[in-house]
């Protein structure tokens, strides 16, 4: 009897592994693929040295590239990205409009994005932030890309992302 009894364990510990391991398997399918649709949703760009991989970025009226941005407006900028659950809180950003190699400086707020300004939050599929982006009204009327960095407190690149744009009056 008490044979009977392990071999049924046994039995029943192995269909909880393999149980285990398909839910793994598929919860990992369905993270992937959620990942791939975001990334075929997401507006293009360019990665510039990320250690996180940006799944989506979305830039306030724009669907097309380039960007059209009008002088003196405000755009809001949307990041989802993998953390690779480090419990990211912090992001300081440096972000310049690059015209004919020139960069300058973009105004940004927050920043930084932190806890204090409700623009990081985690997501289930890793994290997301937003913040928003003035465009000048002294910046040149053409195309060009803005480029954007995210650093840690320690200011090591989390996110760096180039998409080009079309500044307008």
């Amino acid at each position: 009897m008490r044979g009977a009894t392990v071999y049924y364990l046994k039995i029943l510990l192995a269909i909880c592994m393999i149980h285990e391991m398909a839910g793994g398997l598929i919860r990992n399918t369905t993270d992937a693929a959620y990942k791939k649709y975001l990334s075929l949703k997401s507006l293009p760009f360019e990665d510039c040295g990320s250690l996180y991989k940006v799944n989506y970025l979305e830039i306030e009226s724009c669907s097309t590239l380039p960007c059209s941005m009008a002088r003196n407006a405000i755009i809001k900028v949307t990041v989802l990205f993998d953390d690779n659950g480090n419990g990211v809180t912090f992001l300081k950003h440096e972000v310049r409009w690059v015209f004919n190699y020139v960069k300058t400086q973009a105004a940004i707020s927050p920043d930084p994005c932190d806890g204090d300004h409700g623009c990081i939050m985690s997501a289930s599929d890793g994290k997301t932030y937003w913040a928003n982006i003035f465009v000048n009204e002294s910046l040149p009327v053409m195309r060009g890309s803005m480029l954007w960095e995210s650093k840690d407190e320690c200011n090591q690149n989390l996110i760096c992302f180039e998409v080009p744009v079309l500044i307008t009056l």
